[in-house]
């Protein structure tokens, strides 16, 4: 970086960086959380969850952050897209892959949690249908038949 670029966008540039390796955590936690509800290993999902809340945690403060460098740049508003409209052709360089590569991260984001959403979904329709029916999960993730509960016959409430 040349020293014509100041402080808050060397400041600016780290957070967004930061942003997208929380955003590639975040996306990794939920990968994991699909394939443990779709493997229906219940017993990881609440490591994935706590983990998952720590780093929106993280996320929240990097974005009040974020949004705090913006308006010191007087980017106050403004989207990722007319920050690069509006910045000189140095900053635009130096903004430009930065921003692209957060992109990727965030649409990869939104796709694992759909996919874990779905996923879940799934499994608390098949916990609720198994109750019904008088069937019930131990805490190994195995389905006992109506009439033979095991360890109280009832369905840990740590699984959502």
């Amino acid at each position: 970086m040349s020293q014509t670029i100041h402080d808050p966008l060397k400041n600016y540039i780290t957070v967004i960086q930061d942003l997208t390796a929380v955003a590639g955590d975040i996306t990794h936690v939920e990968e994991i959380k699909t394939a443990a509800a779709a493997d229906k290993r219940h017993e990881l999902l609440d490591g994935c969850i706590q983990e998952e809340q720590a780093l929106l945690l993280k996320l929240r403060g990097l974005e009040q952050h974020r949004i705090s460098l913006q308006k010191d740049l007087g980017w106050d508003t403004l989207t990722l897209q007319q920050i690069l409209d509006r910045s000189s052709e140095e900053e635009r360089e130096l903004l430009s892959p930065v921003f692209a590569r957060l992109d990727h991260y965030l649409r990869r984001l939104q796709q694992a949690r759909e996919a874990a959403e779905k996923i879940l979904k799934v499994r608390l329709h098949e916990l609720e249908v198994f109750s019904q029916m008088g069937a019930s999960y131990d805490n190994s993730g195995n389905v006992n038949p109506p009439g033979k509960p095991q360890g109280g016959g009832r369905i840990r409430s740590t699984y959502v």
